[in-house]
């Protein structure tokens, strides 16, 4: 999808930079609050019903073989990183800044991706510094933010839809990539998830437990 564009356009900058620095401060305010060694809040509600488990402790954990975010998990870590460049790539690609000359669809639309993308890639970092940290409440923030990846989608659409006078040459791609975005959502957590619940390697690193 690409606007053509009305105005002067002096937002395309401040938005590119404001994701920039929203991305940074994730991943410093990760890094300070889930610092090595730092054991976090652990989830008040455990999927215990999903296998069956024998609970370790903090020494016990850190010292087996498979803790830590390693092996097949540092694949979900750089699909996270990766994910975050795309999505800001598509954002400055798909979508041109509005000026103040700009139809009134065309600067709720920039505003509204531009949150989604600033949100999300929040949201996504610092999952990341979460997993990179072995912080026990990385599973559930992930999942979080996956649903949270979707509701977006479906309040950017709601948003632009309710201006009425979206042109169709527009609403098309729009509806085209805001249906790609959730179908990516899905895809990413039908796959990461079962590895999410049942991963030897993750249960020990967040959960501390190992399957009997």
């Amino acid at each position: 999808m690409r606007l053509s564009r009305a105005g002067r356009a002096p937002d395309r900058g401040d938005s590119r930079h404001g994701s920039r620095r929203k991305s940074r401060l994730a991943l410093r305010l990760g890094q300070v609050i889930y610092r090595p060694g730092y054991r976090g809040i652990e989830p008040g509600l455990r999927l215990t019903f999903v296998g069956r488990w024998r609970q370790l402790d903090w020494d016990t954990a850190g010292r087996h073989p498979l803790y830590g975010p390693t092996g097949f998990m540092a694949s979900l870590l750089l699909g996270m990183l990766l994910n975050v460049v795309f999505r800001s790539g598509e954002f400055l690609l798909a979508v041109p800044a509005m000026g103040h000359a700009a139809p009134d669809w065309g600067r709720v639309l920039f505003l509204a991706m531009a949150a989604d993308v600033i949100v999300m890639n929040f949201l996504y970092v610092t999952c990341f510094v979460m997993a990179l940290r072995s912080a026990p409440m990385f599973p559930r923030m992930l999942a979080i933010t996956w649903g949270l990846d979707i509701a977006m989608q479906l309040m950017v659409a709601q948003t632009v839809h309710a201006q009425g006078s979206l042109p169709a040459a527009v609403a098309a791609p729009l509806a085209a990539l805001l249906e790609g975005n959730v179908q990516k959502v899905l895809i990413s957590a039908a796959l990461w998830l079962p590895y999410l619940l049942l991963s030897d390697r993750v249960n020990i690193t967040y959960r501390r437990r190992l399957a009997i």
